[in-house]
């Protein structure tokens, strides 16, 4: 079977149910794939929201929509797509975007795959988003800097890590690190 490449289509969160809700209705041949996010700091100020239905056939298509970053809020699609409350809920966890009902009221969900806020080991955050610091990356040795090739060349930071000027200790009233600076590569040398 060939690879088909998707149809994307762009809607407008405010029209994201409906517009979904008509595209799924309109052939019986789609079934729900997957839902996501992609975090795009560094390019703009939002998080592009992502649904995807398959044929049988490997075609398929997708509908985006995007997000403030400031207010992640978007109507939710479980009364319209069987089986996206779980997607919903997990990018709700790893992004810290709002699925709402039809009255803008967030939806309660409990935690799948992090612990709950107050519980020990929360990372403190939304791992998936761009500018959560991944401070174990940070500590923990790679595997390649044990010797060999790896010394003879330029090391850089991992990724994911930006420099410890921007994310590390910083005076209180310097507020929170631009997130265009953390997104940034750094370029830095691994002491």
């Amino acid at each position: 079977m060939p690879d088909m490449p998707d149809a994307v289509r762009a809607v407008a969160a405010d029209d994201w149910v409906v517009e979904v809700s008509q595209v799924f209705d309109a052939d019986p041949a789609l079934s729900f794939d997957w839902l996501s996010a992609c975090d795009e700091i560094g390019q703009t100020d939002e998080f592009r929201i992502v649904v995807r239905f398959d044929r049988l056939d490997g075609s398929g298509i997708r509908l985006e929509t995007r997000v403030r970053r400031t207010d992640p809020r978007l109507a939710s699609l479980r009364e319209v797509v069987a089986g996206s409350e779980w997607p919903e809920r997990e990018t709700s966890e790893l992004f810290g975007i709002s699925f709402t009902s039809a009255a803008g009221v967030p939806l309660p969900s409990e935690p799948l795959l992090l612990p709950a806020e107050d519980a020990p080991g929360h990372p403190g955050g939304w791992p998936l988003r761009k500018d959560f610091v991944l401070g174990a990356r940070a500590v923990t040795p790679w595997p390649a800097d044990a010797g060999g090739a790896e010394d003879v060349r330029r090391r850089q930071a991992p990724a994911g890590v930006p420099d410890p000027a921007i994310w590390g200790a910083r005076p209180v009233d310097s507020g929170p690190p631009d997130p265009a600076e953390v997104a940034a590569p750094s370029g830095r040398r691994r002491r």
